[in-house]
């Protein structure tokens, strides 16, 4: 399945991470589920991101900036390890970056960020949906890994990585996926084939 850009990108996304969430048990607000379309839509119309620095040193630069400055890059920061996360996991981990790393530096920030937004009228109203981001930080990398999940043609090649990484993680999450597609995984001390 492939997105349709020129329908209501908004609404398909808006679709499939309600289904997403409901999937994985994790409460999201209005406001949240607002934010994450708002961001999954300015991904996919192209929006520029700083995918290329290094995730400490944005929020290093966050740190340092003062006021409205602050808040743009903690949410930026956050929005980045979010999205690559939950698009990208598998690209990240070829290169050596983990997921914990990730969860940190985006909890972290969407934190932060929070706790500033309430002394600022023009973010206050995002308030809630960075306590969220920041408390349920990996729930909404799983929401967004099934809506990334729902883009993409599935090759042979897609199932067998993602095979091979439940084999190392021994992850229910990605044995589910795995039934999804057909393959049945089954620990080596059970006597079910793969």
């Amino acid at each position: 399945m492939t997105i349709e850009m020129s329908g209501n990108v908004r609404g398909w996304f808006f679709e499939r991470l309600d289904a997403a969430l409901e999937r994985h048990g994790v409460p999201a607000s209005e406001t949240t589920r607002f934010y994450l379309v708002e961001l999954l839509a300015s991904f996919a119309d192209g929006d520029p991101a700083d995918f290329d620095r290094p995730l400490a040193l944005q929020l290093a630069d966050a740190m340092e900036a003062d006021g409205p400055e602050k808040i743009r890059k903690l949410r930026d920061l956050g929005d980045s390890a979010l999205y690559l996360l939950g698009f990208f996991e598998d690209h990240l981990e070829r290169r050596g970056l983990s997921r914990s790393y990730f969860v940190a530096m985006g909890g972290r920030a969407y934190g932060v960020a929070r706790q500033l937004a309430a002394f600022s009228p023009r973010e206050a109203p995002r308030q809630q949906a960075y306590g969220e981001l920041a408390e349920r930080f990996e729930g909404y990398v799983e929401a967004l890994d099934d809506v990334r999940e729902s883009t993409v043609l599935r090759t042979p090649q897609d199932i067998v990585r993602l095979y091979e990484k439940w084999k190392r993680t021994k992850s229910p999450r990605l044995a589910e996926r795995l039934r999804s597609e057909g393959v049945f995984p089954a620990l080596a001390d059970e006597r079910t084939l793969h």
